[in-house]
């Protein structure tokens, strides 16, 4: 089994402090509160400048979440119920995806879903299986402790050792509970609350990759060296 978590995820509610700028004047006017929206670079560049956002430029990028959840959910490793997806957000929130969960393809339709878990912190399947669920004010060493108990936590960074993905997913693979980590922003470093939890931290390429790059290729040589492949 392995677990994959998307750390210091880009992804929020408008934050109430930049929701009052003239910028969102007509989100507000259509009846729209923080809560009801994604906070997006997008659509929110101007309110997100102005309000001096704390590391902004770690924010802002809901759709880093859902790329990755695409490229995850669609593999073999995760149908054959091999890999377990964690979210933990840059704000300390975290979402559980639940076995059987269908992404949708849309983002629109994926920014729905999300909100709607973050207001009723669960969703549950017809059949009673849970899909999501959202928790706040859990750090990722709690979640680390609470959720994963994982026995090698290997994170992915340009500053790590160079590795290459076949050497790292055999590592992951001789131990019984790995968990790798993959950063859900768009720019900069795990912060140093999640360095120090990292066993160790591993450069895959010599140039800055995408997240969904890294997750796709990493899921793939792990199915490869455990034979999950269809």
């Amino acid at each position: 089994m392995l677990n994959l978590v998307i750390a210091e995820t880009a992804l929020e509610t408008v934050p109430e402090e930049i929701f009052k700028h003239t910028s969102l004047k007509k989100i507000r006017n259509n009846g729209k509160k923080p809560t009801d929206l994604l906070l997006d670079r997008t659509l929110h560049h101007f309110a997100i400048l102005s309000g001096n956002l704390e590391q902004d430029y770690k924010r802002a990028r809901p759709d880093i979440s859902h790329i990755i959840l695409l490229s995850a959910l669609a593999t073999p490793l995760f149908k054959k119920n091999q890999l377990k997806v964690f979210i933990h957000t840059i704000n300390d929130q975290f979402i559980k995806i639940g076995d059987n969960l269908r992404i949708p393809k849309s983002y629109t339709r994926y920014e729905g879903l999300i909100l709607d878990v973050i207001k009723n912190k669960k969703i549950i399947s017809n059949d009673g299986q849970s899909l999501l669920e959202f928790s706040e004010n859990l750090t990722f060493l709690e979640l680390l402790q609470k959720h994963i108990k994982p026995d090698i936590v290997i994170g992915f960074s340009t500053n790590g050792i160079s590795k290459t993905f076949e050497n790292i997913s055999k590592e992951l693979s001789s131990f019984n509970n790995p968990c790798a980590v993959i950063g859900g922003f768009p720019k900069g470093h795990f912060s140093p609350q999640i360095e120090s939890h990292l066993t160790k931290k591993y450069s895959i390429s010599s140039s800055s990759l995408e997240a969904h790059v890294v997750v796709s290729r990493l899921l793939y040589e792990y199915e490869k060296t455990n034979n999950f492949l269809i």
